[in-house]
């Protein structure tokens, strides 16, 4: 009798710990891009392009990352998908600038 009250019960069990678990990736991989951005935008602005490219390495797997120079700034945007089986996709996305140091050329 108490069978299929008990399957239930941990079926929904178990998607709401799926659902955490996926949740605190996302933060996580919020927290990549913006990371990922800001030492991107510090090193462009330095100058240092390898230094850059290595911080690259760090974004969440398929994300985009884009580089605009705005007059006297570097801005970098990182933006990722993510998506948990119908239940996305979640964009992803961060931004951080950084002034270019003097007699840093892009």
């Amino acid at each position: 009798m108490v069978t299929a009250e008990l399957a239930i019960g941990v079926m929904v069990c178990v998607s709401l710990v799926v659902a955490g678990v996926w949740a605190v990736m996302l933060v996580v991989s919020q927290t990549r891009c913006g990371d990922v951005a800001a030492e991107m935008a510090r090193q462009l602005a330095r100058g240092d392009q390898q230094a850059a490219e290595r911080a690259r390495g760090g974004a969440p797997a398929g994300s985009r990352v884009a580089i605009d120079h705005v007059g006297g700034r570097v801005v970098v945007s990182v933006s990722a998908d993510s998506s948990l089986g119908r239940l996305g996709p979640v964009h992803l996305k961060a931004s951080a600038a950084a002034d270019v140091e003097p007699g840093v050329s892009r």
